[in-house]
């Protein structure tokens, strides 16, 4: 509430459930931000001065408590922050340096009366491994296990924790610039520094979501860098096992995903175009958010059919989606096992793809629980997609064991995996 920005009384405020204005002498002092979606939950705190420019901002987290202040130059960038604790005590303060304002650019950051001293780091980095430090030694020191799945921001703090315990980097993201081999392609640039010959070794383990990449890393490991790091191949695209329908079937296929350039959606649309030419009632769903959404819009339209391909957004629940939809298409030329695919299955949905690097041929099998292609086909990809659905029999086959698949891919069952393997 407004309150909690302790405005002084005197001060005219002009009240709006979005941002409200505080004005002292007609100059405008603060702007109050509420959070989205909230009844009046404060967010935001803004300090102008009396040339009105915008010097300080209060910001409060989503629990209730005040959590950080920033300060700004007459540029509006940010030159100072200050991190708080509950009680609103100063615990980390830092200093950017040169032009950019995320926290990689910090210079100067001294972490206040931790354990009764203050300590200073000259960037982010060592903040980071000195707490991973500090969390190794809070118990059983040197005999944790420590995982680190965010290339750009976790790798190097990771890395770098000074004890014994296991440390494992996990990689989210192709590992290459080219779409299926390290031997093809020059190493993403992003996992450079956990690849360096003097950091590789420093690792207990690299765990891909995939076998294929497995081979891959595995190689490379061997032949480029002359090292000898396991490299285990551990599903990520796990879901809750097996789902119950929430509404009946309709004629829909469904995509859901990121609209990315990269994704394929267009070649998607002129696939459904096929489809629709022999299954005139069937309609094609579509949910995800992204860049290429516009040109997807506007290729549905050139090909006259915009009226049965609906754009729906990014939406959190899609249980009456996945319910209602017949089959799932994914259109991606390059990915590591999508999430979605994994999705579909839990509810039976018979799964169709094109056979790329790195994730659909682990989790479709061709002719059991749905339709690989060879990257490209969408004319064979349309044909075997309207063969398919003509065939109720094989759809009944294809839906059952996308639920084996689910199960195979459930928490329970890769979370077991993951024991086993890494926290041993």
């Amino acid at each position: 509430m407004i309150k909690d920005a302790h405005i002084n009384p005197t001060y005219e405020i002009d009240p709006d459930p979005s941002i409200s204005k505080v004005y002292r002498a007609n100059l405008l002092n603060n702007r109050v931000i509420f959070m989205g979606g909230t009844f009046g939950q404060l967010d935001t705190r803004e300090y102008f001065d009396k040339y009105q420019n915008f010097i300080k901002a209060e910001m409060w987290d989503w629990r209730g408590f005040k959590s950080s202040v920033k300060y700004y130059d007459a540029d509006r960038k940010v030159i100072r922050d200050e991190y708080l604790d509950v009680d609103g005590n100063v615990v980390i303060e830092a200093s950017y340096g040169g032009e950019g304002t995320s926290q990689a650019d910090m210079t100067f950051i001294k972490l206040v009366n931790y354990k009764g001293q203050d300590y200073f780091f000259g960037n982010i980095d060592e903040l980071y491994t000195f707490f991973l430090n500090e969390l190794d030694k809070s118990e059983t020191p040197g005999q944790n296990t420590f995982i680190a799945d965010r290339p750009l921001t976790t790798y190097k703090p990771v890395m770098n924790i000074n004890s014994r315990s296991r440390k494992y980097i996990f990689m989210p993201m192709i590992q290459t610039d080219q779409k299926y081999s390290l031997a093809l392609g020059q190493l993403n640039d992003i996992y450079t520094y956990a690849f360096d010959k003097n950091n590789i070794e420093k690792l207990s383990g690299i765990i891909v979501a995939t076998k294929e990449q497995q081979e891959d890393v595995t190689e490379h490991i061997k032949k480029k860098i002359g090292a000898d790091i396991p490299v285990l191949a551990l599903p990520a695209a796990t879901v809750d096992g097996v789902q119950q329908p929430t509404t009946d079937k309709q004629n829909q296929i469904i995509f859901v995903g990121r609209l990315g350039n990269d994704k394929g959606i267009i070649r998607m649309i002129e696939t459904f175009k096929e489809i629709h030419n022999h299954e005139s009632d069937m309609k094609f769903l579509v949910y995800g958010y992204g860049p290429a959404e516009k040109d997807a819009k506007q290729k549905a339209k050139d090909l006259g059919i915009d009226d049965v391909v609906e754009f729906k957004g990014y939406q959190i629940d899609l249980a009456d989606a996945y319910s209602a939809s017949k089959l799932f298409i994914t259109p991606t030329p390059v990915d590591i096992e999508p999430l979605a695919l994994t999705e579909a299955a839990s509810y039976g949905l018979p799964l169709v793809a094109f056979n790329i690097a790195y994730g659909p041929s682990e989790i479709i099998r061709d002719g059991w629980n749905g339709l690989l292609f060879k990257d490209g086909e969408t004319k064979e990809m349309a044909e075997g997609i309207v063969a398919l659905l003509r065939d109720h029999d094989r759809m009944a086959e294809y839906s059952e064991n996308a639920k084996k698949t689910a199960e195979k891919f459930s928490n329970a069952e890769v979370a077991k995996d993951w024991q086993q393997a890494v926290i041993k």
